[in-house]
């Protein structure tokens, strides 16, 4: 029996499962599912759209879910956040990918 793992799940189980500790005794894992994803971007710019997928996932994750702009700002440059979406980039093994995760501006949007 060969087994077929469509994209979309394979990029649901690869992205964003972030450990967002609340204290230092407790930490809570969650996860986000991406459709439809580009995890291997040919160019730049089709890696800076899935970085803004994945961004907006991160944020999701990490409770800033319809947050107002500086609340975002904040949880993009805490633990969660780069954890979240540093993973996804990652995992991917997309270097464009990586070079979007490091370059995207984590004060706007």
């Amino acid at each position: 029996m060969t087994r077929h793992i469509d994209r979309n799940i394979l990029a649901g189980a690869m992205l964003l499962a972030a450990a967002c500790s609340t204290s230092a005794v407790r930490a809570e894992t969650a996860s986000v599912t991406l459709h439809r994803i580009d995890l291997h971007p040919a160019t730049a710019a089709a890696a800076k759209r899935t970085m803004r997928r994945i961004d907006e996932a991160a944020l999701s994750v990490c409770g800033a879910s319809g947050a107002l702009i500086e609340s975002k700002r904040n949880i993009r440059v805490g633990p969660c956040w780069q954890e979240a979406a540093g993973n996804a980039a990652r995992q991917s093994g997309n270097p464009l990918l990586a070079q979007a995760f490091a370059r995207f501006p984590l004060a706007t949007h």
